[in-house]
């Protein structure tokens, strides 16, 4: 299964410049997304929406809204948003797209029927010039994949202190974030290798997660294995784990555990006692385990599903290493129309 992408075994890509200063830029956006929210008459209900990688990368502020908001919240793919029609999407309604290159035509189709529906809507991108923030007459651009996480969680900070929250907590561990960020991307570089060299040849890739970490690893195993390895792999929510997956584990099963430091971390600590004695090797990533210099202790499990963002584009980095297939193939995508 070539296709044209097939470089051989190669050395690991460096890490992309710009991550502290994405970050940074991102941060530097909350006075105009507390303002946008703000502004919303009589806010009712907010909607998080995207397709794709981008609808799993709204898990994390789906998490803070879900566990700290009055105000009720649904994330919800763009077509399901769209052909569903809910009833409460129009005034009062706050609507919140993603789409990194604004290309996605269901997410601008979705943002611009909520739109004309009267609901307050904006764009979270990487492109003003892209459809969706063209579409729209507001729209938050960030830097990179980072940045936009972080403008989702201000976003629902912003939700959070519509609300009467204090968030200066969680802000001043956003602000803190650029220098955690690249300490924790620095010493994952010989975890990722380890690893990559033990799991880019399984048959099948399972990995657990809970609480906000489902959004991260459901990216690696979507995003980078499916769509760009084409390696068999699912994302297994570690409470699910013991509603039927289990039974498929033996001690031929290799898998990864995301374990998180939030409310949920029980969750995962009991897949992972069930793991250690009934299956094969697992690779756990645990965020205690994380460098995050700057981050209050009670704040870490909120920056953990951006961190974990960077590791798993890290980590792809070192599969396609090994595997020797370039991340930027395709067989099916941007190919033809489907």
């Amino acid at each position: 299964m070539t296709n044209g992408t097939y470089l051989g075994p190669s050395p690991v890509a460096p890490a992309p410049e710009g991550l502290r200063s994405s970050v940074e830029h991102a941060c530097s956006l909350w006075a105009p997304i507390r303002q946008f929210v703000a502004d919303v008459p009589d806010l009712r209900r907010v909607y998080l929406v995207g397709a794709g990688g981008s609808f799993i990368g709204l898990t994390a502020a789906q998490f803070v809204l879900d566990s700290e908001a009055q105000t009720p919240s649904v994330a919800i793919n763009s077509d399901e948003l769209f052909f569903r029609s809910p009833p409460g999407v129009g005034p009062g309604a706050l609507v919140i797209a993603l789409s990194g290159t604004g290309n996605t035509p269901e997410t601008v189709r979705a943002a611009e029927w909520a739109l004309s529906r009267g609901a307050a809507v904006a764009a979270v991108t990487l492109k003003a010039d892209g459809p969706l923030a063209q579409a729209l007459p507001t729209a938050f651009v960030a830097q990179s994949g980072e940045g936009n996480q972080v403008l989702l969680q201000l976003v629902a900070l912003a939700v959070l202190d519509r609300d009467g929250i204090d968030v200066s907590p969680h802000l001043a561990a956003l602000r803190a974030l650029p220098t955690a960020l690249e300490a924790a991307v620095d010493a994952f570089e010989p975890r990722a290798a380890e690893i990559a060299a033990a799991m880019h040849d399984v048959p099948v890739t399972y990995a657990m997660a809970s609480g906000p970490l489902i959004g991260p690893a459901n990216t690696f195993t979507s995003c980078f294995l499916q769509e760009m390895q084409w390696m068999h792999a699912a994302t297994i929510n570690a409470d699910e784990f013991f509603q039927g997956p289990f039974e498929v584990f033996d001690e031929e099963t290799r898998c990864l555990v995301f374990l998180g430091e939030d409310d949920t971390r029980p969750m995962g600590e009991r897949v992972s006692r069930f793991l250690d004695q009934h299956s094969g090797r697992t690779c756990y990533l645990d965020g205690r385990d994380l460098e995050l210099p700057g981050i209050a202790a009670d704040q870490r499990a909120f920056v953990a599903p951006v961190v974990f963002y960077s590791l798993m584009f890290r980590l792809a980095a070192h599969y396609a290493a090994v595997r020797g297939y370039a991340l930027e193939g395709r067989r099916y995508m941007w190919q033809f129309p489907y």
